[in-house]
Formats: structure tokens, C-alpha cells, sequence
């Protein structure tokens, strides 16, 4: 049996992202598989376990400040330390970073990092985009496979030469389609419900949302903008709300873990990141058959096909922003329409089930590999 440890920051993203490809895995293989899942402590911590997950609780901080990197390291190491994984899964930015150090000198594991998006944006300046580039490179040899939720970071690793090709896994982003499923909204006729889900941090822009707002409210104000996230700039955001008196129009809610009966309140997904990998916040709203409108940047262009499942809009055009949204808000028709096609091209592209035989394989490949049935680069051949 592999032993897997998947490996997140934070309890909200583990439960959302990991824990049920994670559960099913387990079911599914158990005279070969065991994944557990570390994170840090939360409330979804006790939903997890409650339903037979094994949960490591251990910080990780977000912060990239060097001392706490160095204690999230420590902490991780310790945690290996206690426990002999043949497999340890990164996830997300902290994770993959001290993970892929500590791997220099624990070369046991069979290291797996999963990329959620290079963290390349339009504000990224230059020495950042530079100094960021220069330690991809230098930890590229410190993992045996990287996974990719979309095609274009895989492009700007190969442009880079971030990774080896055969480092280099296709995973893709999937959705659990028969739980986001397509229901009409029971809402007013007139009032057009716009929804977006975003952590509260710089990178997902919501400055361009509220510009947008304030425009369009002059248009068409028939309108509102569900907002959920958490984050440093939740208290600034709702200050300037306030003080633009958007309050009519806009409304921040509390995180849930019920996110679909949340896309069945909307008439239309909103994503206005500068940067992403393969959003989440953009594929559950399409599978739940609402149109998208999303910035032109990584990732969320992946996601959508511009004109048939949604629109794809500049960055720093809030006018461009709100003219798509009065048109989605005055065609209702052709509005539902693009929501039928975005859950069709979900169901081809972005389900959960593609995704969990992806990932099977990989696993699976390891406990060939593990089992002495095969080289890892060989078995993994074979999974493919």
C-alpha cells in the first residue's frame, strides 16, 4: 500500500479541493492507497474526520516573510518525520514552496506538486516576475512529477524551462457535476444577480468590480453583486462600498461550504482576477449552467469560451465590464442560453471524475513503482 500525504495551508481549500477526490481514492483502492490530508486547524478539520478522513493539523503560514517560511518548513518536516509517506502531494503557493526545499534533502518521498498557477500576473513587476522564475528553476529538480490544472502554465514552463517534459502532468480542474447542477432561479423578473467568489486579496482585482458597479448602476440599476471571500482587504473593500454608496448594489456574504445552493441564487458568474490557474469560481457557476464574464488573463480564458459560454473582458476596462453585464441583464434569453452551453462544456472538459482517473493513475503508478512492478518513470508511462 502508498502511503499518500496530500498537503494544504488552510482547512477551507482542503475541504473544498482535496478531501473528496481524496475519500473516494481511499474507497475506491484500499488494499493500495492510503491518502491522508495536512492542513492547518479549522472547522472544516471536524467535517473531515467525522466521515473517516485522517487529518494532519500542522501551520503552515501564508506569509512568505523568511521566518515564517523556516517554521512552516520545520513544522512540515516534522510531521514526515513522525510518519513514513511514500508519497507527499504540494498544494497551493506556502506548501509547494517549503516542500519542494525540504525535498533537497528528504529524497525518500516521491515529491508531487501540484501547480494551481504560476504566480505571473499583469501587476507582477519585472524583478518579481525575474526573481520568481530564478527559484522555479532552482527547485526544478526537487520533484519527481509537477501537475498542471491548465495548458498555458504548462507553456510558460516549457518557455521557461521551469521543468523537464517528463516532469510534466496534464491534471486539469474538475467539478462535481451532479452536485453543481443547472436549476432555474427562482428570483425577481427584473432584478439580475451577479455573483463572484474571491479571496479578498489584491490579485482578484475587485477594484474593477466596484468601477463597474458604479457605472452600471447608472445604466440599468436593476442589478445586484453577491460577493464571498475572505481575506486581508475584506474590511477596505466594504469601506469603499460605503463610501461609494454602492451598498444597493453590492452585498458581501460569509464564506459557506454549501457553494451550490449559493450559484443557484445567480443569473451570472463574475471573475475579475489579474491572474489565476484553472478557477474554480468560474468552472462551479458554468457547471450550475450561468454564464461567466472574466478578465482576459491565465487561466480564467481557459475556462471560458468567449461569446458562447460567457464574456472575456480587459483588465482596467471597468466600462467594457459593466456594458456585458447590462447586456446579459437586457437579453435574458440568449443569457440562458450561454448558461446551457457553459455546463455542456464543463461536462466535456472540466468534470471531477476526469480529473479522479488522472489522478488515480498517477497514484496507482506509484504503487507500482513502490511494489518493484516498475521504474517510476516507467509505470507512469504505463498509467498514461
Amino acid at each position: 500500500m502508498v502511503k499518500i500525504l496530500e498537503v494544504c495551508t488552510a482547512s477551507s481549500p482542503a475541504y473544498a479541493l482535496v478531501f473528496k477526490r481524496a475519500q473516494i481514492l481511499n474507497e475506491r483502492y484500499p488494499q493500495q492507497l492510503k491518502i491522508d490530508i495536512l492542513c492547518s486547524a479549522g472547522k472544516e478539520v471536524e467535517l473531515m474526520r467525522q466521515q473517516g478522513m485522517k487529518v494532519v493539523i500542522t501551520d503552515l503560514h501564508r506569509s512568505l516573510k523568511p521566518w515564517r517560511l523556516l517554521q512552516s518548513l520545520l513544522n512540515l518536516k516534522a510531521v514526515l518525520a513522525q510518519t513514513d509517506y511514500d508519497v507527499v502531494h504540494l498544494h497551493f503557493g506556502v506548501p509547494s514552496l517549503i516542500g519542494r526545499c525540504l525535498a533537497v534533502f528528504m529524497r525518500k518521498p516521491i515529491w508531487i506538486y501540484q501547480s494551481h498557477g504560476y504566480s505571473l500576473s499583469h501587476n507582477t513587476s519585472t524583478l518579481g516576475k525575474y526573481t520568481y522564475l530564478a527559484i522555479e528553476r532552482l527547485l526544478k529538480r526537487t520533484v519527481h512529477l509537477a501537475l498542471f490544472q491548465g495548458h498555458e502554465d504548462m507553456q510558460l514552463a516549457r518557455r521557461y524551462r521551469l521543468l523537464d517534459e517528463a516532469q510534466m502532468v496534464y491534471l486539469g480542474n474538475g467539478i462535481d457535476t451532479d452536485y453543481f447542477q443547472a436549476q432555474p432561479r427562482l428570483g425577481s423578473e427584473h432584478t439580475t444577480i451577479f455573483g463572484m467568489v474571491a479571496r479578498f486579496e489584491p490579485i482578484k482585482n475587485h477594484q474593477l468590480l466596484l468601477d463597474a458597479v458604479k457605472h452600471l448602476r447608472l445604466l440599468n440599476p436593476n442589478f445586484k453583486v453577491l460577493l464571498i471571500g475572505q481575506g486581508e482587504l475584506q474590511t477596505e473593500l466594504a469601506a469603499k462600498i460605503a463610501a461609494h454608496q454602492l451598498q444597493a448594489w453590492i452585498e458581501m456574504r460569509a464564506y459557506s461550504t454549501d457553494m451550490a445552493s449559493f450559484y443557484q441564487e445567480l443569473d451570472v458568474g463574475l471573475l475579475t482576477s489579474l491572474g489565476e490557474g484553472l478557477p474554480r469560481a468560474l468552472l462551479e457557476p458554468m457547471a450550475c449552467a450561468k454564464p461567466v464574464i472574466c478578465t482576459d488573463v491565465k487561466g480564467s480564458r481557459e475556462a471560458v469560451k468567449d461569446q458562447q459560454t460567457g464574456f472575456i473582458v480587459p483588465l482596467a476596462a471597468p466600462q467594457i465590464l459593466a456594458a456585458k453585464m447590462q447586456w446579459l441583464m437586457e437579453h435574458p434569453h440568449e443569457r440562458m442560453q450561454m448558461g446551457l452551453a457553459a455546463r455542456e462544456h464543463v461536462l466535456a472538459n472540466f468534470t471531477a471524475q476526469q480529473v479522479l482517473e488522472r489522478l488515480a493513475n498517477i497514484y496507482l503508478a506509484c504503487h507500482a513503482q513502490r511494489q518493484g512492478l516498475a521504474t517510476f518513470e516507467t509505470s507512469w508511462e504505463i498509467s498514461r
